[in-house]
């Protein structure tokens, strides 16, 4: 049987699903939402190991472009600067690829509030790829439909984390020169199960029956510049949940690394040198360096790694304001650009705090709103209790 990689290496890109040309494999889900693949069907296996072959971790790619040149830059039109997440070259770059009767892959929401990949084809349903989703995104059959359409000779952009980006370039096995791959800065990627009952939790704690209308977790109506983001839920009677991202309870779990996908604590896709075109982020910092480039709107860092990128960026011409920055500017004050974030050794009680139903008991005590029974065990806790007492 093929050897497929380790589950606590695994990133869930479908490569291997979409390759096996038996349908053997298929991806299953654990009891967090994270995707993973398995041999289903054992009696149609020959055996062929091309799911084996295509792993991004078992087989690494080699860069051939390694002369990355940095950014920092923003779109010229406010509207969508305001949409995005920070500065708006991902739609803008979009823009240009839609303009040749191109499409367009990114992750968007269904109607669930949950995350997938999706294709856009048209300005008009551009917007829904916009801003960051911090959620697993389901990928199953993007893969061959992207091949589809190379083969037929239309121009396709693929937005994606870093992992998937090298899972699809090792799917395709070659360099098609109307596909351009646009990775960003990844700090992990959080439990769909989780997010799911965030939703749900939020919803209850509103007090609203129906889901929500709209959701923005990287809103900029308190601003965008020294992390000043919100995260924002609205509702179909008008109710509105809205609180600075660094107090709301989803984005202190993700962001302090209690509720990531298991292999984003070995990421093996960081480092300036990319097999992406482009990547994008946040230009974190970017008040102190070049402060005529923060006006609290969103500033981008805008990674170019290949002559593919390099031309779609220079394409954008007066659409931008850019100016060029050092590798160490740009991942000064951006440490996921380099580095994975370490895993909490408390992540699985969180994880199981979270799978029983708890999700509200974090929303007390401790920085990151984690109860301190469940980062430091509760007999552990009765124990410091009683020794303050003691000593008072």
């Amino acid at each position: 049987m093929p050897t497929l990689a380790n589950m606590n290496l695994c990133v869930g890109c479908t490569a291997c699903v979409s390759k096996c040309p038996k349908h053997c494999l298929n991806m299953v889900y654990d009891d967090v939402g994270f995707a993973y693949p398995k041999l289903t069907n054992t009696e149609q296996c020959k055996k062929c190991n091309l799911c084996e072959r295509v792993c991004p971790i078992l087989n690494k790619i080699e860069i051939e472009d390694e002369n990355t040149r940095a950014f920092a830059a923003f779109s010229l039109d406010n509207q969508i600067r305001l949409e995005s997440s920070s500065g708006g070259i991902f739609t803008e770059l979009a823009l240009q690829v839609l303009s040749k009767n191109g499409v367009v892959y990114g992750a968007a929401y269904n109607d669930k509030w949950m995350v997938e990949h999706i294709a856009v084809d048209s300005i008009e349903k551009l917007h829904k790829l916009r801003g960051a989703k911090y959620a697993e995104s389901r990928l199953e059959g993007v893969f061959t439909e992207i091949e589809r359409h190379l083969n037929n000779k239309r121009e396709v952009l693929f937005s994606a984390t870093p992992c998937q980006v090298a899972g699809l370039k090792a799917f395709l096995k070659c360099d098609y020169s109307s596909l351009l791959c646009v990775d960003f800065v990844c700090h992990g990627i959080p439990s769909p199960l989780v997010w799911e009952k965030y939703i749900y939790e939020r919803k209850r704690a509103d007090g609203e029956m129906e889901m929500p209308c709209l959701i923005n977790q990287r809103s900029k109506h308190t601003g965008w510049s020294r992390y000043s983001y919100s995260s924002v839920i609205e509702y179909p009677d008008g109710r509105k949940y809205s609180a600075v991202s660094s107090e709301d309870l989803f984005m202190k779990l993700f962001c302090n690394d209690y509720i990531s996908r298991k292999s984003c604590h070995s990421c093996a896709f960081k480092g300036y040198d990319r097999i992406s075109d482009i990547t994008l982020g946040d230009f974190w910092g970017i008040w102190d360096i070049a402060p005529e480039m923060d006006d609290g709107k969103g500033t981008s860092l805008v990674l170019i790694h290949s002559e593919k990128g390099r031309k779609a960026f220079s394409n954008l011409g007066n659409r931008i304001k850019y100016r060029d920055t050092t590798l160490e500017e740009a991942s000064k004050e951006n440490s996921a650009l380099l580095c994975a974030a370490l895993e909490k050794k408390e992540r699985e009680n969180v994880l199981g705090e979270i799978k029983n139903g708890n999700l509200s008991k974090l929303y007390v005590l401790f920085p990151s709103d984690i109860p301190t029974e469940v980062l430091l065990g509760k007999k552990f806790v009765q124990k410091l209790m009683k020794a303050i007492f003691q000593k008072n």
